[in-house]
């Protein structure tokens, strides 16, 4: 498996809950490959993953239709993009530079582009940048992605992607936030916290990649303790949630008993002082 096909497997879940989700367009990504992966994944490492990940992307559907909405316009910035259909939910006000490896950014473009034009997709203000965070220069990403903000205040999502990253290439991504955004602007992100490397769900994901992993595309598996957000120069953590603590917000019907059952990610929204 390859970080990429991470992609189409995140898109495919907040297809399952559409309800949950509020993302109507995810569906679009759906194949049958994927399919099959995703029903191993529910059998060898958790059922609960797609709710969870549906939960995750309403958590920011609002947190930026609000933040948008409150500042009647703006960017969003989404690093580490994958498949993620948030610019078709915010306002056509709102500008989006979607941000991923090569290979994701040329095949999401070339398949929006189509979309757009069919009519299965409504017209946003869109730009594509496609960089490696690991292997671009902190200047590199910086003067790319400056160039193309054309509108204030801005929003930067880091969704799903702090789990592939080393610590150093993290460290280096909050630097270039500090220098894209504005007092007031957001960052959100996610992330696990370390004590899910203690329950027995994250030891079966492990296991799942690892050995399903295509020896040329590393994970990193890591996770940050709340107090590394807190102590990010230049921002302060606004809010904190976990996914458990929002399945008792959104999903009544489900019957998620502790935290350690679940693959349980913690989100954090961050305002640049």
């Amino acid at each position: 498996m390859q970080i990429h096909e991470t992609a189409f497997i995140v898109s495919t879940y907040r297809s399952h809950h559409e309800d949950v989700s509020k993302d109507i367009y995810a569906k679009m990504w759906n194949n049958a490959a994927t399919d099959a992966i995703i029903h191993e994944i529910f059998e060898k490492v958790s059922i609960y993953e797609a709710i969870l990940h549906s939960l995750r992307n309403r958590y920011f559907y609002e947190r930026m239709n609000a933040f948008f909405s409150n500042h009647k316009g703006g960017t969003f910035i989404n690093f580490g993009s994958g498949f993620s259909m948030y610019q078709f939910s915010l306002s056509n006000a709102v500008a989006t530079i979607e941000i991923d490896k090569k290979d994701i950014i040329e095949y999401k473009k070339q398949k929006i582009a189509r979309w757009i034009k069919d009519g299965k997709l409504p017209a946003r203000q869109l730009d594509y940048a496609a960089i490696n965070f690991n292997k671009h220069s902190f200047n590199d990403i910086v003067k790319t992605i400056k160039s193309l903000i054309k509108k204030d205040p801005t929003f930067i999502l880091l969704e799903g992607v702090l789990f592939f990253l080393d610590l150093e290439t993290t460290r280096m991504l909050f630097d270039v936030f500090k220098k894209l955004q504005k007092p007031g602007d957001i960052v959100g992100v996610v992330t696990y916290l370390p004590e899910v490397e203690h329950t027995a769900v994250y030891k079966r994901l492990l296991h799942y990649f690892d050995s399903n992993n295509d020896t040329h595309d590393s994970f990193h598996h890591q996770t940050l303790e709340e107090s590394y957000f807190h102590a990010i120069s230049g921002y302060k953590v606004i809010e904190k949630i976990d996914e458990f603590e929002l399945s008792k917000i959104y999903l009544s019907e489900y019957d998620i008993q502790s935290k350690s059952e679940i693959l349980n990610e913690t989100m954090f929204l961050l305002k640049k002082n």
